[in-house]
This record gives C-alpha cells, sequence and structure tokens, in this order.
C-alpha cells in the first residue's frame, strides 16, 4: 500500500472536526507577501511546519510516541515526485514526558527550495502518537536522520533517496498501533486565489469549528494566536508557504558551481581551450537542471557567460574574479526584468565569443 494510502487510512479512523483557515494578509504580523500566488516557471517555494503544539498526555514517552510527518506531491522536472518527512519531538534532545507540553516547536522545513512548475501541489500531514516500545521511538529518530536529506537542496541529487525513506515510513505506520492527533490533506492547482498556491500560513486546529471563530486567529512573529494569546490546551499546526524570486543557496548547486570553478581555474592557468569546455558544460547543466525554474536556467546560463567572458577578456586570474556562482549570480539581472526579455537560444549561449 502505498504511503499516502496508510495515511489516508489513518484520517479515516480518526475524524473529529477540525478547523482549517488559510489566515489572510490582515490578521499576519508583519504580513510580507502573505497572500501574493507563485507564478509558475518564475517562483520558487519552500513548505514549512511553522509551529506545532502538543496538548500534554500523561502517556507520551511511555507508551506513545510523537511524531510529524509529511508528504509533498509535486511536478518536479519531468517527472511526479513525492518528498516525504518525519521530524518533531522524537528528535528534540532532552525532551521528556514531563516537559512536552511546555515546548513549542518551530519552523521545520518540509522541504527544500523548490521550482515551481505549475500543476498541482499537494501537502499530506499529521501529528501522530505511535503506539509501543522504546524501540520504536529509536526507529523513529532514525527516520528523521535519513529525511532531513530531502530537506536540503539540491533536490535532483537527493530524490534516490526518496523510496527507501517511503518504505521506512510506510513500514513504521503500517506496522505501529497507534493514533492521528492532527491531519490534514491540502491541494494547490491553478493561478487564481485562493486555489493557487500562494504565500502564507495555515492554521489547524483539533477543535470543532463550532466552538471557535476563525476571525479570532492571528499569526504574529510565525506563531499562532488566538485573540492575541497562544491557543492553550489543543493540538495544533501552523504551516507556512514561503515564495521566493531569488535563490540564496546557489553554491549547493554543484552540477554547475562545480563546472564553472574548473573553467574558471583552466583560465587563470592558461587553458583556455579546457575552459571553455567547463564553462560550456556548467551552461548545459544550468539549461537542463530541474532545480531552477524555466527563467532561471536562461539567466543563469546568461550570468555564467558574462562572468566569464570578462575574465577571459580582462586576462584576471582566480585571486581577481568571481569563482563561485554565487559571486556571478550577485549581479544577476533581476527576475522582474528579466522575464521581460525574449530568452536567448542555447546555440547563441555556447557561442562565446559574441
Amino acid at each position: 500500500m502505498p504511503l499516502l494510502d496508510t495515511l489516508k487510512d489513518w484520517w479515516a479512523r480518526e475524524a473529529p472536526f477540525y478547523v482549517v483557515h488559510d489566515v489572510p494578509a490582515a490578521a499576519v504580523q508583519p504580513a510580507g507577501d502573505t497572500g501574493a500566488p507563485c507564478q509558475a516557471g518564475v517562483h520558487y517555494f519552500r513548505l514549512w511546519l511553522a509551529e506545532m503544539r502538543l496538548a500534554q498526555d500523561q502517556a507520551w514517552f511511555t507508551t506513545r510516541h510523537p511524531a510529524v510527518h509529511s508528504l509533498v506531491q509535486l511536478r518536479f522536472g519531468d517527472q511526479d515526485v513525492e518528498l516525504p518527512r518525519l521530524s518533531g519531538p522524537m528528535t528534540r534532545p532532552g525532551l521528556d514526558q514531563a516537559h512536552l507540553g511546555a515546548v513549542v516547536h518551530l519552523d521545520h522545513p518540509l522541504t527544500p527550495l523548490l521550482p515551481y512548475n505549475g500543476g498541482i501541489v499537494e501537502l499530506s500531514a499529521g501529528l501522530v502518537a505511535l503506539e509501543g516500545t522504546r524501540l520504536l521511538g529509536e526507529f523513529v529518530k532514525a527516520i528523521d536522520a535519513v529525511t532531513q536529506v530531502l530537506a536540503q537542496p539540491p533536490v535532483s541529487t537527493a530524490l534516490a533517496a526518496v523510496g527507501p525513506v517511503s518504505r521506512a515510513m510506510q513500514t513504521l505506520f503500517g506496522a505501529s498501533a497507534g493514533r492521528q492527533h492532527l491531519g490534514v490533506h491540502l491541494a494547490y492547482a491553478g493561478d487564481q486565489l485562493p486555489q493557487a498556491l500562494h504565500a502564507g500560513y495555515v492554521a489547524v486546529i483539533r477543535r470543532d469549528a463550532s466552538q471557535l471563530s476563525v476571525h479570532d486567529l492571528s499569526v504574529q512573529q510565525g506563531t499562532l494566536r488566538l485573540r492575541g494569546i497562544p491557543p492553550a490546551g489543543v493540538d495544533y499546526m501552523l504551516f507556512r508557504v514561503e515564495r521566493v524570486g531569488e535563490r540564496d543557496d546557489w553554491d549547493t548547486l554543484a552540477s554547475i558551481a562545480a563546472p564553472f570553478r574548473d573553467a574558471l581555474t583552466a583560465l587563470s592557468h592558461g587553458n583556455a581551450q579546457i575552459a571553455d569546455a567547463h564553462v560550456r558544460r556548467a551552461m548545459l547543466e544550468a539549461w537542463t537542471s530541474p532545480d531552477l525554474t524555466r527563467a532561471d536556467r536562461t539567466r543563469v546560463c546568461n550570468e555564467l557567460k558574462r562572468s566569464y567572458q570578462d575574465a577571459r577578456n580582462l586576462g584576471l586570474g582566480l585571486e581577481h574574479t568571481a569563482t563561485t556562482l554565487a559571486a556571478a549570480m550577485a549581479g544577476a539581472v533581476p527576475m522582474a526584468q528579466h522575464v521581460r526579455v525574449q530568452p536567448p537560444t542555447l546555440d547563441a549561449l555556447l557561442e562565446l565569443d559574441q
């Protein structure tokens, strides 16, 4: 049974009324770009478990082991992928049953920075209580250690770990007795709000909607508030969709960054032919990289070529010129300006004498 089917089966057994609320910009301080939609092929996004709080339960860490699972489904490159994640209280050093209710968990990344390619983006997540021995708790910690790989860029190199992680989580949830305290499935599609993937917060609270007015909910400095104070005595999760126009992790894209540096190294040693081959490889990697948006593929190629030509034409050594992808992109044309210009062809980019 696929992992998502296992999680849905848990939800079918535990179906109390939940409050699920897309917090509007007027109720978020500071609002930032809350409510701004992601544009396919232009923006990046990242999903966060911004906050999670557990109601006190005397059985925690004795017969029950808390864990937060998530499964993000989206279009990445030319394939549909699932990114599982397991994290939460089980992995926090020094946390025990006596202090569980006093701890607030903030900013667990559920995904790395991802290009938004359109289509449907789905998030399934839940707070579960797994029942068993302390050995089960160690298993949860082990899975969390592995799933952290999937929360780091670049995604293209981490996809090999998806299958084993999904199977391990499938085994954990399928074999364990337990119950889900709080679960949610969210899906975003199209370019029209509120269905479009957009920046902002979604609160999920284990409370009957008739007992709570969503107009009393707000987010202050990234944490949930109910009539101005933290909600007490309830399980809840607060998710955040981060919308990004410019990457800040260029040098993690090793398939592009490494040959670019090799090109400048060869150039500083006077090996122009080898240098040309390396920079063309870097541009080809950027042109086809699933870790970049469609707009950034051509923009990165432009900056690689510009930086390389500047270094070559000025005859500069490594100590006098940018040697990293991040340094090259520091002077890039802003995305808003780039998308208004007709992109160059690959043949034109690879012609280094133009």
